[in-house]
């Protein structure tokens, strides 16, 4: 048995359109007795959230699968930094963060003389005035925390920006460096193997991007496959250096099946 882990966007789906041969491959590689799992850096949903998704993508899903950026944030803060019940987090971010930071117990607050964290994500409904509150804070010592720092999301026909270009906004007004927690760095996928008992030898990586699924994967001595189908492109492959090559390129996800990895 082996551990397969997945990138949603761009790898399982774009937009809200199940890619093709994707309910099919999954069906297969678990007749296989292979284990299945899901680290994404989009934080919009809430693992619960994303079960919801997949369901009405005909994907059966379970939380336990997941590992998105807003449910690792909330670990990150439970677990790695031992956030107490009296320092409160505010949000740059949509119902994902939001979700997973209420089922930890870990309070929201907008007011930047009160808050201890600053977690930014992806936003749809980003205003300035969202934007002066987390600079306000973090400059007061807040500790800037971002989900990801993707600089593009991909959609049906179109890429919009994403939360990297709200955490850059930040990073350059405020001079401070986030802690990043999803791909390429590496809490993400370290939380996962720990909770699957996996060792990197025995796991597939599957992604779009080669800058954070490639990269990580790499990172970590773990087997890297780049589908075509989201960002990343077969000249990109190309170019690329070493670091961020690969070891197998497909273009669509059922070609998953016939490697010899």
């Amino acid at each position: 048995m082996r551990l397969f882990v997945f990138d949603l966007d761009g790898v399982i789906y774009i937009g809200n359109t199940l890619l093709s041969g994707v309910k099919q491959t999954l069906e297969s590689l678990e007749k296989r007795g292979e284990k299945i799992c899901f680290l994404s850096n989009n934080s919009t949903l809430s693992r619960k959230g994303y079960c919801k998704k997949l369901g009405k993508l005909g994907l059966k899903v379970r939380e336990e699968q997941l590992f998105t950026s807003s449910y690792l944030c909330a670990l990150y803060l439970k677990n790695h930094r031992k956030i107490t019940p009296e320092e409160k987090v505010m949000v740059i971010g949509e119902s994902g963060i939001i979700q997973e930071l209420k089922k930890a117990k870990i309070d929201i607050s907008r007011n930047p003389e009160k808050v201890r964290y600053v977690v930014v994500g992806m936003d749809r409904k980003l205003n300035f005035r969202k934007l002066c509150l987390a600079y306000q804070a973090i400059i007061k010592g807040a500790e800037f925390i971002a989900t990801n720092t993707d600089t593009t999301y991909p959609l049906e026909g179109k890429t919009i920006p994403a939360s990297g270009a709200i955490v850059k906004a930040l990073e350059v007004s405020t001079k401070k460096t986030p802690i990043v927690l999803g791909k390429p760095y590496t809490f993400g996928i370290k939380t996962l193997l720990k909770s699957t008992g996996f060792p990197s030898s025995q796991t597939i990586l599957v992604g779009d991007r080669l800058e954070t699924d490639i990269a990580l994967g790499n990172k970590m001595g773990i087997k890297t496959v780049l589908v075509l189908s989201g960002i990343s492109s077969r000249q990109e492959v190309e170019k690329a250096p070493f670091s961020l090559k690969p070891n197998f390129v497909i273009s669509s996800l059922p070609e998953l099946l016939s490697l010899n990895i």
